[in-house]
């Protein structure tokens, strides 16, 4: 008798252990679907062909592209040789351009998300810059020399390239306007006419 209670117990057991099996299954298969799917939100929203994450686990990955979409929304942005996002385990964002046909922004896998607004805006001003020859213009020679770079970022005197992408990062930063000094007139207009027009 004990045998056979012991065994209906292990039956119970083995049955409930199953059910939790295929419970997380199923949650795993949704969330690789939500995945999916959110992908596809974030390609059209930044109009690029293809997103992939470089060992980065499908629930990080997905928190990245959660914020990149929303983020997206605060401003508008197609760029038409924007081709590949990647989601990599890194500490910074990178722009990698094939002779302005092919571009890639890389962002990092990060949980400070006031960190990767700001990798992505900046990523996507590299993008703009190299896709308009923005640097090369008569406008940029006249308004670089109003640029005070120290106001901006510390990064933003690197070079005419890093300054080009800060700037870009300044203007369209929510805090713009409120805890972030407008722009002088001269340099926002230029700003805003390669974001919006």
């Amino acid at each position: 008798m004990n045998n056979i209670i012991s065994l209906i117990r292990l039956s119970g057991k083995l049955v409930m252990a199953a059910l939790g099996m295929l419970l997380t299954i199923n949650v795993l298969a949704q969330e690789a679907q939500s995945l999916s799917s959110l992908e596809e939100e974030v390609k059209e929203s930044l109009n690029c062909s293809f997103i992939t994450t470089n060992d980065v686990p499908e629930m990080e990955a997905y928190k990245v592209l959660d914020f990149i979409l929303q983020d997206s929304k605060s401003f508008t942005f197609h760029h038409p040789y924007l081709r590949k996002i990647v989601i990599c385990n890194s500490n910074r964002g990178e722009y990698i351009t094939n002779n302005g046909y092919f571009t890639e922004i890389r962002l990092p896998n990060t949980p400070d998300l006031k960190f990767l607004d700001y990798c992505l805006r900046h990523e996507i001003g590299h993008a703009i810059d190299h896709s308009n020859d923005a640097r090369g213009s008569k406008e940029w020679k006249t308004v670089r020399k109003h640029i005070d770079t120290k106001s901006i970022s510390s990064y933003a005197g690197t070079n005419d390239e890093e300054l080009f992408a800060e700037l870009v990062a300044y203007r369209t930063s929510k805090e713009y306007g409120k805890s972030l000094p407008i722009l002088p007139d001269d340099i926002e207009k230029m700003i805003d006419r390669y974001l919006y027009n």
